[in-house]
């Protein structure tokens, strides 16, 4: 009997105790506990990390070739007018671009355009002296000229062809005349420039500019 007792008694302080247990728990509230809080707000705090960048240098994106104006390869060259000083400029440049005398032809308007002469002489007795010297040398085609820009200057000889006036300058020169020249005779009208199709077209594209004033060419027919 006095277990029994004893056994009540334990019984009403474990409940007693639980009451009061319980009521703490409901009268003060708990506080969730934090797991790892510390570490949750640092990993709010933490911005999205950027990408990586390469360290390889950028690779530079070339340029696009440029392409030079290509010059006009023409093979007929024509001037409104020719003289002696023309001549010369233009058999230099063809000289000068590796296009050899047997590759190319110059036109004159007029008919025995091309002439073979002594340069004018100081007066006509000095002219006259020339010629006489030339027909003792066995001249045949010779001829005063008693006007214009080219008085008293002596003809060798007129011709059709620069090539044929080539020729007569080579003899007339062979014969002893130094001061013999060629060229286009005045007023010969205008001047093409014929340049034989086996010339590569890169030597005829330094034709095109670099010319003196006023002597610039078009080509033939005004194409």
């Amino acid at each position: 009997m006095g277990r029994l007792i004893g056994l009540l008694a334990l019984l009403n302080v474990v409940v007693l105790a639980a009451g009061l247990s319980l009521g703490q728990m409901r009268g003060k509230p708990v506080e969730p506990v934090a797991f790892n809080a510390d570490k949750v707000r640092l990993l709010e705090r933490v911005e999205p990390a950027a990408p990586p960048r390469s360290t390889a240098e950028p690779t530079a994106t070339p340029a696009p070739p440029t392409t030079a104006a290509k010059l006009p390869a023409w093979r007929c060259l024509a001037w409104p007018a020719m003289d002696a000083a023309m001549l010369g400029e233009v058999e230099s440049r063809l000289k000068k671009a590796g296009i050899r005398a047997d590759q190319y032809n110059i036109q004159l308007a007029k008919h025995l355009a091309w002439w073979v002469y002594l340069p004018p002489f100081a007066d006509a007795e000095a002219m006259q002296a020339a010629i006489n010297a030339a027909r003792d040398k066995g001249v045949k085609d010779i001829a005063p000229v008693r006007s214009g820009e080219q008085a008293n200057a002596v003809s060798l000889g007129a011709f059709p062809t620069l090539a044929k006036a080539r020729r007569q300058l080579e003899k007339s020169r062979a014969l002893g005349f130094s001061d013999a020249q060629m060229g286009p005779r005045p007023n010969s009208g205008n001047a093409s420039l014929v340049i034989a199709e086996s010339v590569p077209e890169a030597r005829l594209a330094e034709l095109a500019a670099g010319w003196g004033r006023g002597r610039t060419p078009t080509p033939c027919g005004g194409h």
